[in-house]
Order: C-alpha cells, then sequence, then structure tokens
C-alpha cells in the first residue's frame, strides 16, 4: 500500500518536471506543421497530474496550473495558451467547455477588512470555482473565487467575473456579474 503510493507520487512529480520542463513549451495544437505532438505529450501527462482529466480534453502551450492536484478537467474541454489557474481551491471544469488564451482563474484572496492590520497578516481566503458544462470563455477573462458559471454560458472578452453567472447567460463587462447582452 505504501510502496503504491509512493511509486503514484513518484510519477505525478516526474509528470510536472516533464510537463513544466518541455510539454508547456511545445507548439500550440494548431501550429503549421500539424503534428499535435505538443497536444498529445500535455494530455498524456496532465492525466497523470490532475484530478480528472477528461477524454478528449486538451492544454495549450504556456498552461501554468502550479502542481494541478485541485483540478479537474471534463471530457472534450480545452484549456487555452498560456492560462494561468491559481491557488489552493479546486477548479472543476465541465464537458465541452472552451477558454480562449489568457484566461486567469483565481481561487484565492487576501483578506482586506482590518485598517489596522497590514494586508499581508490578514490572511486569506480559498473558495472553489466551478465551470459547468458547454461554456466558452472569451480572451483575457479573470475569473475570482467562489465563482459558478452555469451551463452554456458565454463570458466575453476582458470580462472580470466576480459572482455567479447562471446558466445560458452571455456576460462581459468589468463589474459584478458583468453586463448582459
Amino acid at each position: 500500500m505504501r510502496l503504491t503510493r509512493y511509486m503514484s507520487k513518484c510519477v505525478r512529480l516526474l509528470a510536472l518536471v516533464l510537463y513544466y520542463g518541455c510539454a508547456r513549451h511545445l507548439p500550440a495544437s494548431y501550429n503549421p506543421f500539424g503534428l499535435g505532438i505538443g497536444r498529445r505529450l500535455r494530455a498524456a501527462l496532465c492525466r497523470r497530474i490532475f484530478l480528472r482529466y477528461g477524454r478528449g480534453a486538451g492544454v495549450e502551450r504556456g498552461v501554468y496550473f502550479g502542481i494541478g492536484n485541485h483540478i479537474a478537467v471534463g471530457a472534450y474541454s480545452g484549456i487555452g495558451i498560456d492560462a494561468r489557474l491559481h491557488g489552493p481551491g479546486n477548479i472543476t471544469v465541465g464537458d465541452h467547455m472552451m477558454f480562449a488564451p489568457d484566461v486567469v482563474i483565481v481561487t484565492g484572496n487576501h483578506r482586506f477588512g482590518d485598517v489596522g492590520e497590514p494586508i499581508q497578516g490578514q490572511g486569506g481566503d480559498v473558495a472553489p470555482v466551478v465551470i459547468e458544462d458547454d461554456v466558452w470563455i472569451g480572451i483575457r477573462v479573470t475569473i475570482l473565487p467562489g465563482v459558478t458559471i452555469g451551463r452554456g454560458s458565454v463570458i466575453g472578452a476582458g470580462a472580470v467575473v466576480t459572482k455567479d453567472i447562471p446558466p445560458f447567460a452571455i456576460v462581459g463587462g468589468c463589474s459584478g456579474q458583468g453586463h448582459r447582452l
């Protein structure tokens, strides 16, 4: 039992080293040569790193996810070029979900309510992010801790999502839920 757990941790650590040392830097899926080597290698490694990595899922070039043990990605979902998945909280991505490039998801935040105490000394909060099935997240969207994005939603480019988005909504902007389009 201990040996199996130890071997599993070693395989996961090796996958992280290979991902950040090599696979993260290989060409995107739609490179002009069409070989897809980078996508296939990233997928093989992410299957060993993430909590869950669904069939047909894809992680593009440059994606950063820390140690990745807090991420679950559904089937046929794609995480776009240079996306950043930050924090200790869980990130759950449903099936058939699309990330454009440069999406940022954050699951941790600093407390700042006590004006007599430096922000660094106030600790932090952690909250999961859930992105349900069939969601499209536009380029340079930022999703903050504790947010759930409902099934079938579209989040417009550059939006900052601070609150839950209902199913089948189309939103954009930088305040709260953004502006319905």
